[in-house]
């Protein structure tokens, strides 16, 4: 096993840094490691090598932050070195076996496995034949109750879902948040947008905005986002997946298929992108969410990079290249997997 915490203190010098906080790329940079914490990084001429360091040449090579899906399902164990291979450090899991995610994250703590960071959003759905995971709450109290289990397990954040009633999912909203957790996920079908937000939910998985954001309704929206300091995590690359023509390879828009397993492709890939759409109307659809999810990051609404489910840890790419796609600036689709991501779950 290869350790995931450099020891002793080494130098890697020459690169092109980018730190993700906003300020231009710094050419010829040196990072500074010591014991596995970064102590100094700048231009290599103002950041001196310290004596007995080790010096790794990464010259012609770029240094960013590692990156965030903050919109992750950890359904494999095999899915672990995945994301951390493919450098993404810190994963936002929303919604899986519990028993199975609390087992990761302490092997991952404790050292015995080289894996990302960890952070939990614990599914809660109303009862019934349309409700959805282990965890189903009719009454404000029975949901309250699964939200201090799911604070006792360590978990950060609850995920709503959509058979909720209206009232349980304002007391589930009310106990996460006299607990110091947040409140994410899907608006209740009893529910519309903005009567979920002021009923406590601090973030919204994937972008279930009404019409054209650039309209003047649209406007209103938006400015109801800034109020409650919304939070959104679009899944742009997910919705691109779910609504790709069939007639469109799916190596167009997730190249890495050429490089993966033969059995994650047999079992997770080959039902996907199978919409019985044209491959112009598809792209049209697509195209008229990447307007709003722009819209709503110019005016300031906090935008963060997640899948949903898609390619593990590779997504996080194609979802970067949506957000470019869509005229954010490379700098702000970065951000949106580091900085932003890391903002939103409170630990930047």
């Amino acid at each position: 096993r290869t350790k995931p915490v450099a020891e002793g203190r080494l130098a890697l010098v020459g690169a092109t840094l980018v730190d993700a906080t906003g300020a231009p790329a710094v050419p010829n940079a040196t990072v500074i490691v010591d014991n596995g914490r970064i102590t100094a990084a700048g231009p290599s001429a103002s950041t001196p090598v310290p004596p007995g360091a080790r010096r790794i040449d990464v010259a012609g090579k770029t240094i960013i932050p590692g990156l965030w899906d903050s919109h992750a399902h950890l359904h494999q164990i095999e899915w672990i070195p995945t994301y951390f291979a493919a450098g993404v450090t810190s994963v936002r899991d929303m919604g899986s076996e519990w028993p199975l995610l609390v087992a990761m994250r302490k092997a991952i703590r404790s050292g015995k496995v080289t894996g990302p960071n960890l952070f939990f959003a614990g599914l809660i759905d109303g009862p019934g034949l349309t409700g959805f995971g282990e965890f189903s709450a009719a009454t404000p109290e029975e949901g309250r109750a699964i939200v201090r289990r799911y604070h006792r397990l360590g978990f950060e954040m609850i995920k709503i879902y959509m058979a909720l009633a209206p009232e349980v999912m304002a007391a589930i909203c009310d106990e996460a948040h006299t607990l110091d957790m947040r409140c994410t996920g899907h608006v209740p079908n009893s529910m519309d947008l903005h009567e979920a937000i002021d009923a406590g939910m601090d973030q919204l998985a994937h972008f279930p905005v009404r019409g054209d954001l650039i309209t003047d309704e649209g406007k209103k929206q938006i400015a109801h986002f800034l109020a409650k300091k919304t939070i959104f995590d679009p899944t742009a690359s997910w919705g691109e997946i779910g609504g790709k023509s069939a007639a469109e390879p799916m190596e167009n828009i997730q190249p890495v298929l050429k490089h993966l397993p033969r059995p994650l492709l047999q079992e997770h890939v080959a039902s996907l992108g199978q919409s019985p759409s044209d491959t112009a109307t598809s792209h049209a659809r697509l195209a008229r969410m990447l307007a709003n999810i722009k819209a709503a990051h110019d005016a300031g609404v906090p935008i963060i990079a997640g899948t949903d489910e898609g390619i593990p840890a590779y997504s996080v790419y194609r979802e970067l290249e949506l957000y470019v796609k869509a005229g954010f600036t490379p700098m702000d689709a970065l951000r949106a997997a580091t900085a932003v991501a890391a903002q939103a779950m409170r630990v930047d």
